[in-house]
């Protein structure tokens, strides 16, 4: 595998795994105290470069070490966040304490001032993208939620675009992470809360991270991943309860369904 020479120098001898949790199709190279993500080049990777610049000492994140961008590749080596993510088992059993860990991440990016934040992720952006992504079939709809496409669901995803211009909700602005989901949140070994995978982050509407966040706790607690092992103990209502949200259905809805095209 090729591996620009200048980040080959910082990473030769060191013994390394291979994370395959995400669904980004990346190349993930976990070292003891960095990450090494390689993946083609794009407007997402660019902007989680950024934000992560941008969001400094604001938040927990990965700094970069170095970037480099080659025949349409960027290979960037990462500091490594010590720690585990929130969809490792010891958090699934104890719902409580998983419930007040996704608080506090919540909290965290609901309390950073965006007046100048790099990134814009409004409805008018992501929709235009997901237009992009229609228009060059990029959508698998194969790894969409059965629900959505086909019988009972929509035909196509031409059609699911259509409805979400035609159904736009109102925003509530805050930070938002954009792909809001137990394993891309983490508690270090210092106790902090911590967050990978920022490249949809920017300006938008926390019911975004809500819905995304509310999705994977129910598909972790049904056994959709680790191995198909399911928890009990945790009801949808529970989250919105230690959040202090009132739930919106159409909302959740929205941008689940949003998120099917990307």
């Amino acid at each position: 595998m090729y591996i620009p020479e200048v980040i080959k120098n910082n990473i030769v001898n060191k013994p390394y795994t291979f994370d395959s949790k995400g669904k980004s199709g990346a190349v993930i190279m976990m070292f003891h105290d960095a990450v090494l993500k390689i993946e083609k080049a794009s407007d997402e990777v660019r902007r989680e470069e950024r934000v992560i610049s941008w969001l400094g000492s604001r938040l927990y994140v990965p700094s970069t070490i170095m970037s480099v961008e080659e025949n349409g590749m960027i290979y960037r080596l990462m500091e490594r966040i010590r720690g585990k993510d929130l969809s490792s088992p010891c958090f699934l059993e104890t719902p409580t304490l998983l419930l007040d860990l996704c608080a506090r991440a919540y909290e965290a990016l609901f309390s950073i001032e965006i007046s100048d934040c790099p990134s814009c992720r409004s409805l008018d952006i992501c929709l235009k993208e997901a237009e992009e992504r229609v228009e060059n079939n990029l959508v698998d709809v194969d790894d969409a939620d059965p629900s959505t496409f086909g019988k009972g669901g929509f035909s196509s995803p031409e059609k699911l675009l259509e409805w979400l211009i035609d159904n736009k909700p109102e925003e509530e602005k805050s930070f938002i992470h954009g792909d809001f989901c137990l394993p891309n949140i983490i508690l270090g070994e210092n106790g902090d809360i911590g967050f990978i995978d920022l490249g949809r982050s920017g300006v938008g509407d926390r019911y975004n991270d809500i819905a995304l966040l509310s999705r994977t706790l129910k598909s972790n607690y049904e056994g959709r991943y680790n191995g198909g092992k399911q928890y009990t103990g945790y009801r949808e209502e529970m989250l919105f309860e230690r959040l202090g949200v009132k739930k919106d259905e159409d909302k959740v809805r929205y941008y689940l369904l949003l998120d099917e095209l990307f």
